[in-house]
């Protein structure tokens, strides 16, 4: 039972991987209006029905695993507890992005550029991601920074502050390739301390 298992989650990993390769050649290529769940089947090898087993739409392609790094990242900043709150923030970006191995780096970079093209659907999209990952992190300012007179102002103003590093850094990452991340990342901490 236990080889079944792993031989059916095996083929599910590498029917996923080879829908998403397929996605991001064909939006990369061709758009992503352009492209069709049919297109990116047929260049996986696989069928529509199996494309829809796994995404419930050409979108969910490129951040199917968001929820998990979104995890991770609250992991981080739990980690974290006992540094000072932006010290905490800005290792945590940082941890986020060099945790990533070089595929993730990359197709994250794709979805950035992607985005930047407009699609109504994927700017969409990306502003659902936005909120969740607002309300990761000021769940956790929440409780960081429960004692704090001002709190109610500050905890979503610093929120938004870390996520909008974190998204200006991959922009700027994938419109210049060869920026260092860590580098974006820290200038803008550094602004935001200045403040």
């Amino acid at each position: 039972m236990t080889d079944a298992i792993g031989l059916r989650e095996r083929k599910k990993r590498a029917a996923m991987a080879a829908l998403r390769e397929a996605a991001f050649e064909l939006f990369g290529r061709q758009g992503f209006e352009q492209t069709s769940v049919d297109d990116i089947a047929a260049r996986a090898e696989v069928s529509r029905a199996s494309f829809f087993r796994y995404f419930n739409a050409k979108e969910d392609v490129l951040t199917f695993d968001d929820a998990q790094r979104r995890e991770a990242f609250a992991a981080e900043l739990s980690r974290r507890g006992g540094e000072p709150v932006l010290a905490a923030l800005r290792a945590a970006v940082k941890a986020h992005v060099n945790g990533m191995d070089e595929a993730t780096k990359a197709r994250t970079v794709e979805y950035a550029k992607l985005i930047m093209m407009g699609s109504r659907t994927l700017l969409g999209q990306a502003y659902e991601i936005r909120i969740e990952w607002l309300r990761l992190v000021e769940t956790h300012l929440r409780t960081r920074l429960a004692d704090r007179a001002e709190a109610d102002l500050t905890v979503p103003l610093l929120a938004d502050l870390t996520v909008s590093v974190l998204e200006t850094a991959m922009r700027l990452v994938s419109a210049h390739p060869g920026q260092d991340f860590d580098c974006i990342v820290d200038h803008g901490f550094d602004l935001i301390d200045y403040a």
